[in-house]
């Protein structure tokens, strides 16, 4: 499994809302059809947070922003966003 976390803040909060829309709406189902395995967002105050997407493989995480990098730049005007990614070394799930 591959995680790419996408860590963004905009420059207000009518535009945070703006871009959680898209991406709610718009951008994440369509990497999912395309292949992306899960979604997340996390928000962590009025104008910020954080998307966890989870791939099959580097691959396929980059095959997924090769789909969405020219609409990603447009929309980053007013939003900063910063990428960490890697490959998952550990997943500990308590039994249930």
């Amino acid at each position: 499994m591959y995680v790419r976390v996408a860590e963004f803040s905009s420059t207000s909060d009518i535009k945070f809302d703006m871009f959680i829309s898209f991406l709610e709406h718009k951008m994440l189902p369509r990497n999912i059809e395309a292949g992306q395995i899960s979604g997340e967002i996390f928000k962590t105050s009025s104008n910020s947070g954080f998307v966890v997407s989870r791939f099959n493989s580097k691959m396929e995480a980059d095959k997924i922003m090769s789909i969405m990098r020219d609409e990603l730049t447009e929309i980053m005007g007013d939003t900063k966003i910063k990428l960490i990614e890697g490959p998952r070394i550990f997943n500990g799930i308590k039994n249930q």
